[in-house]
């Protein structure tokens, strides 16, 4: 070939190559400059979510009682085990630990007898609960009646109705002559919580106390409506349930249940009942209310809907009777499993966002808790789904826990808290608990910290009403219904949002490690009526409460969906001015209601209200200038970012406790004193405002002194918390 030739075919080469070199570097430029999909996992959520899948989930469930530290609580936390591997979780182990749990002895019936003058046995409860609607195979293996970590022993004396058994009750017996001390007394359900009952009974001396529901309360359609023919409780319908005041592993206070822990004896733990106390059917406490004497009429607010006088006692309608009280439980030590899986994230792998529900009934536990068990199986296989379909993981790791013994005194969640309390604290987002996923069928409902209330509300507006009727009328979304039946009326147009309390396994999450939580599901106008009654079953959640599983399937679509969005954003959603709004209205009604008394004993709000007013401050400058002006692709500095947001609330955190309280740490949020069930603001002053009552400092010189130390706790507090949100040290 000549050299001609050969240059031309260079010339020709390089041409060819140049073209082909250009057309790549077009192709791949424009293929550069496309914006990568984002992937709507929300959307996929709510197609992906499935209420046939929830009701299976539960019919496994409500198939035998599982009641905590028994044979079927492992065998419940091992499928739930399996289930998480299934869906695809990166990790799922159960967790034992071993508690101090309270049974009905094998064998034995607790019994509340009515004794005559021969002292001869007039009437004696059933102890159990009679098998109605449709047949289960399970029945049998359902506990006698009892309350657990009830006091042992016969106490037998006269009887006292104490209405629900506060202590603005003893003091209307009080007002009226009646002194229950050395006396029984009889205690409707409701208003607090049952431990707190009977602690309060025993310090007004009583000697032991019956536990019974009103069908004013819990039949309010009539004695001959109840279940199976509705939800509504029969008259031998009884409820079961803990009394033990302080939650955690009785044995173990403040540190987890492991091997190597140190353990108390049972005697020198105060705040177990020394007391005996059984729970009756209202068939059956109607038989001891009409053996009361009228010598002693109630208040007409305390008489309920039993054919009875509701008169107050303690002298017998026959002289010389008396009731027996004959309580055999016994509390053993017991293993109680929680399960935790684990789906790792992808950015920030060491960020939890934690989703929880206990897995122990007191029976088979359809409402409370498997409802919430069911739904989150499917949130986890849903997730698992879309992991491997759509190759996603979330931003940041999500973590899945299902609580033991949470019935007994959120056991299960508090050992696993306190275990891994060091860790948390740097690492957990929030904890987003549901307990009874669908209690009702009315209206989705939720309480959350301030920081979390906006998330609830802008995720429910994308899940679509489970309500036919509801979207008949024009309301879509969750949203709207939870507008119409449960408006805020201080932001019109607006759902209200309650504050968190006691009761479920939110409250290690809120009061020990300081974590943003939130708590929710479907409800009604009332309590469910069958609530820790055997007839909390698979045919009450599928035939009367849920038909279809279209409100489980609703609430597994707000979990998952306000669980990913703590998950994938890349500025983590918490809404700090409203906690500014919340501690500026709490403590203006507390300035309303004490300033007054406060100058007067040489006690102030100054600081306080000065630090709340630096809180608002620096929320205010962090949301206005910090998260406007971050760069979303500068990973450290949105790191920096999310650091302050989630270390926040940490702040409110007291490690000395409150007053009094050593095992209660969190300022603002805190279980009620007299309620574990309710919630006080600052419940640490304002249960030593209530303590001090009219006093003066010089009639009271320790509470007060008290007090001005709590006030200057709160606004050192309050004002490192606004600190916090600043890049510098001061």
């Amino acid at each position: 070939m000549n050299n001609k030739a050969i240059a031309l075919l260079l010339i020709s080469t390089a041409a060819i190559f140049f073209v082909f070199g250009a057309l790549i570097g077009f192709y791949v430029i424009e293929e550069n400059n496309k914006v990568p999909a984002v992937l709507d996992v929300k959307s996929l959520l709510i197609d992906e979510i499935s209420a046939d899948k929830i009701s299976e989930n539960l019919k496994h469930l409500t198939s035998v009682p599982h009641v905590a530290g028994t044979d079927q609580d492992l065998t419940q936390a091992e499928w739930v085990r399996d289930r998480f591997l299934e869906a695809g979780l990166d990790e799922a182990e159960t967790v034992p630990y071993d508690v101090l749990l309270s049974y009905p002895r094998p064998g034995v019936i607790n019994t509340v007898q009515l004794i005559d003058d021969k002292n001869q046995v007039n009437f004696t409860t059933a102890g159990r609960q009679p098998a109605l609607g449709t047949p289960q195979n399970s029945y049998d293996k359902v506990f006698a009646n009892f309350n657990a970590y009830s006091g042992k022993g016969v106490a037998q004396g006269n009887i006292v109705y104490a209405y629900f058994g506060r202590d603005a009750d003893y003091e209307e017996l009080k007002s009226r002559g009646v002194n229950v001390t050395g006396h029984i007394v009889l205690v409707r359900y409701g208003a607090i919580f049952r431990g707190s009952k009977v602690a309060i009974a025993a310090r007004w001396g009583a000697i032991g106390v019956i536990l019974f529901s009103d069908p004013i309360d819990k039949a309010v359609k009539g004695r001959n409506f109840t279940f199976p023919d509705s939800w509504w409780l029969p008259g031998m319908g009884v409820e079961s349930g803990s009394l033990y005041v302080v939650d955690g592993d009785p044995l173990t206070p403040a540190y987890p249940a492991i091997e190597s822990a140190f353990r108390l004896k049972e005697e020198d733990q105060a705040n177990l009942p020394r007391i005996p106390v059984q729970p009756i059917g209202y068939d059956e406490a109607e038989i001891f209310l009409r053996n009361i004497s009228p010598e002693n009429p109630p208040p007409a607010a305390w008489v309920g809907k039993l054919d009875a006088p509701y008169n107050l006692g303690p002298t017998p309608l026959n002289p010389g009777w008396n009731v027996r009280i004959n309580v055999s439980t016994d509390n053993e030590m017991r293993r109680t499993y929680n399960t935790i899986g684990i789906l790792r994230g992808s950015v920030e792998d060491d960020r939890y966002v934690l989703l929880g529900n206990h897995r122990d009934a007191w029976t088979f536990g359809a409402l409370d808790p498997s409802s919430g068990t069911a739904s989150m199986i499917e949130v986890v296989r849903a997730l698992g789904e879309i992991k491997k379909n759509k190759e996603w993981r979330p931003r940041r790791t999500m973590v899945f826990c299902s609580w033991g013994a949470e019935e007994y005194g959120l056991i299960g969640s508090y050992e696993w808290t306190q275990q891994f309390a060091k860790v948390l604290s740097q690492r957990a987002v929030a904890y987003l608990n549901v307990d009874v996923a669908v209690g009702g069928n009315q209206t989705f409902r939720g309480s959350a910290y301030p920081m979390l209330k906006q998330l609830l509300i802008d995720s429910s507006k994308l899940v679509p009403n489970p309500n036919p009727a509801e979207v008949a009328d024009g309301r879509e979304t969750v949203f709207q219904t939870w507008v119409k039946y449960q408006p805020d009326a201080n932001n019109p147009g607006n759902p209200s949002v309650g504050n968190m309390g006691g009761g479920s396994d939110f409250a290690p999450f809120a009061y020990v490690v300081g974590t943003p939580t939130t708590d929710f599901g479907y409800t009604a106008p009332y309590s469910y009526p069958t609530y820790h009654t055997m007839y909390d079953n698979y045919q009450l959640a599928s035939e009367i409460v849920d038909r279809g599983f279209v409100h489980h399937q609703a609430v597994a679509r707000m979990w998952a969906i306000a669980a990913t969005e703590l998950a994938d954003a890349v500025v983590i959603p918490f809404d700090i001015n409203s906690y500014a709004s919340f501690l500026n209205d709490s403590l203006t009604s507390l300035e309303k209601k004490y300033d007054q008394q406060l100058q007067q004993n040489q006690a102030t709000f100054k600081y306080f209200r000065a630090s709340v007013n630096y809180f608002s401050e620096s929320t205010k400058n962090f949301t206005e200038t910090t998260l406007k002006n971050i760069n979303m692709d500068d990973i450290l500095t949105v790191r920096q970012v999310n650091d302050r947001l989630t270390q926040l609330e940490r702040f409110f955190i007291d490690p000395k406790g409150l007053p009094d309280r050593p095992e209660t740490n969190h300022i603002v949020f805190s279980v009620s004193a007299n309620n574990a069930y309710g919630s006080d603001t600052f419940a640490g002053l304002v249960d030593l405002l209530l303590e001090v009552g009219n006093k003066t400092e010089s009639q009271d010189p320790v509470t007060w002194n008290k007090i001005r130390q709590h006030l200057s706790v709160i606004a050192f507090l309050i004002g490192e918390a606004a600190r916090s949100l600043s890049e510098n040290l001061w």
